[in-house]
């Protein structure tokens, strides 16, 4: 009788185990993987902005610089050469 009510104890346990698995025919879920993924695309637009901010203001920064010595190449050139006024046709 003992091993009657044991077996049936686990036999049950089993049934109420496969019972309350909602695996049977079940989808994904789209939602989770949506909000996801539209997580990760802003997250990688942000980053790109931040990106590309930071690479404009590096160009303007190395244009700054190759501005500033072509003035300085041209004015340090413009001291050897003597300045004309006017029209001197001699």
């Amino acid at each position: 009788m003992e091993v009657l009510l044991l077996a049936l104890f686990f036999i049950s346990a089993l049934i109420f185990f496969i019972a309350g698995k909602d695996d049977f025919g079940r989808t994904e879920n789209k939602l989770t993987t949506k909000g996801k993924e539209e997580v990760k695309q802003e997250n990688k637009q942000e980053v790109n902005e931040e990106v590309k901010q930071e690479i404009k203001q590096e160009i303007k920064q190395e244009l700054n610089k190759e501005v500033k010595q072509e003035v300085n190449e041209e004015v340090e050139g413009k001291d050897s050469v003597e300045p004309t006024v006017g029209n001197n046709n001699n």
